[in-house]
């Protein structure tokens, strides 16, 4: 997993960034949005760039949130031989985008 470059936290606003994309939230006293950017590389060593933002209440916010705890809790107890690996590593993406003669976006 690649670790954020920065980190925003203002008093309505989350951000976080790294190569892959960023990701914002802003709340409200009803709802949460979520904006998602990001970017990855094809198969042709193409850069693309993906975009979703959502509007969610705060009931649905809070089951997301359990949902990702259970989720993280059972990825605890795989065996680290039988879990997948990241197939692109920053360090591989920032190569390619410097045999393309690219900056790496981030």
């Amino acid at each position: 997993m690649s670790r954020p470059s920065h980190v925003y936290m203002g008093t309505r606003l989350r951000s976080t960034g790294s190569t892959w994309g960023e990701i914002q939230i802003v709340w409200a006293a009803q709802n949460l949005v979520i904006d998602v950017q990001a970017r990855n590389y094809d198969i042709a060593d193409h850069l693309r760039r993906d975009h979703a933002a959502i509007n969610l209440s705060v009931q649905t916010a809070v089951r997301i949130r359990q949902i990702l705890g259970e989720a993280i809790e059972a990825s605890l107890d795989v065996p680290a031989d039988r879990s997948q690996p990241g197939l692109w590593s920053d360090a591989t993406t920032a190569a390619i985008a410097a045999r393309w003669g690219r900056r790496a976006a981030g």
